[in-house]
C-alpha cells in the first residue's frame, strides 16, 4: 500500500488499529444508554450517547477510507512501513482537507444517532 495525500495515509495495521476504535465506541454508546435508561436519569441525558457514537463513527470511517484524521493532524502516514512524515506542503494540506471532512462526516453521524436514540425514547415511553 503506497500513501496517497488527501487520499489513504495508513495500511491494514492502522487500519485494523481504527475498527477497533470503532467497535469500543459502539459499545461505549450502547452502556451509556443502557446506564441512562437503568438508573432512570432525564430522557435528554440520552444525547449523551452523541460523544460515543461520534466516536464509532470516526473509528469506521477511518477504517473504510484507510485514512487517520489524527496523523493528518500532526503530519504524518504509516502505511505499513513505520511512521514517515509528510514532507509536501500540498500534501499536508490535502490531508487536512480531508481530516475535516471525516470529522464532518463523523459528527453528522453520532448527531444523527443520538437524535434518533433520544426521539425513540420519547415515541417508545
Amino acid at each position: 500500500m503506497e500513501y496517497q495525500p488527501g487520499v489513504c495515509n495508513i495500511g491494514p495495521a492502522q487500519q485494523r488499529r481504527r475498527l477497533l476504535l470503532g467497535v469500543g465506541s459502539l459499545l461505549l454508546a450502547v452502556v451509556t444508554v443502557a446506564a441512562v435508561l437503568a438508573m432512570g436519569w432525564p430522557q435528554w441525558a440520552l444525547l449523551a450517547s452523541l460523544f460515543p457514537l461520534y466516536g464509532a463513527a470516526m473509528g469506521y470511517f477511518q477504517y473504510r477510507e484507510r485514512f487517520c484524521v489524527g496523523f493528518a493532524g500532526i503530519g504524518v502516514f504509516d502505511t505499513g512501513e513505520g511512521t514517515q512524515e509528510v514532507a509536501d506542503a500540498e500534501a499536508l494540506a490535502a490531508d487536512r482537507r480531508r481530516a475535516v471532512r471525516l470529522n464532518a462526516k463523523s459528527l453528522a453521524v453520532g448527531a444523527v444517532g443520538a437524535i434518533v436514540i433520544y426521539g425513540a425514547s420519547i415515541v417508545l415511553a
